[in-house]
């Protein structure tokens, strides 16, 4: 990876954590679940606007609604979840037994912020979005936000229909839609652009 490379990755990175921080002190429910649906929704509402993701993840349409994978992996140790020294400096975790609609016992994470979020890191738009989504969902339950990611339009939807199945992956395609400039054609373009980049420059 040469030096250019390391820097947009460490970019996404520090961008990826001030938005956690962000929404854990902006949202009434900051579960683990719910952030990634705030993930989401940044990264694909400034990819419909301007053909380019906020954070870089890839995300996956599971059952409950679509999951930053990567992420997903480096937090989750079992039915634990363990922060990476980075964004433990930055949040910390609450960890506690839920109990679901049909009985069953759980265990429920809740992100807390431990500072101030670094906004200086994003754009103007970016900055707009991350508030907006904000105030969607600042009162609503990780539940009621899963059910919102099932509507036909959404991306997961779109993946699911596309695959047949859950547990896909959902590409920057199933993003794209009629309301915004962005078509599918052009979706896939950019996201083959950015793989030739990345096979071109990460060797």
């Amino acid at each position: 990876m040469n030096s250019n490379n390391k820097k947009s990755s460490d970019l996404y990175r520090q961008k990826l954590i001030e938005a956690m921080v962000f929404f854990a002190k902006s949202v009434k429910h900051p579960t683990k679940t719910m952030m990634y649906k705030l993930l989401a929704e940044l990264d694909f509402r400034h990819f419909e606007q301007t053909g380019l993701p906020v954070t870089n993840l890839d995300y996956q349409a599971w059952k409950k609604g679509p999951v930053p994978k990567k992420l997903h992996s480096e937090i989750t140790k079992g039915d634990d979840l363990v922060l990476p020294e980075d964004i433990a400096e930055a949040l910390a975790c609450d960890k506690a037994e839920d109990i679901t609609d049909d009985g069953k016992k759980i265990r429920k994470f809740t992100f807390i912020a431990r500072r101030v979020p670094n906004l200086k890191l994003f754009s103007p738009r970016q900055q707009k979005i991350l508030k907006e989504v904000a105030e969607i969902y600042k009162n609503v339950s990780a539940t009621v936000a899963s059910k919102a990611s099932h509507e036909p339009d959404k991306p997961w939807s779109k993946a699911v229909k596309r695959m047949g199945k859950e547990d896909v992956p959902i590409t920057y395609r199933d993003v794209a839609s009629t309301k915004t400039p962005v078509t599918e054609e052009e979706a896939e373009e950019m996201v083959q652009e950015i793989l030739a980049f990345q096979h071109t420059y990460c060797g």
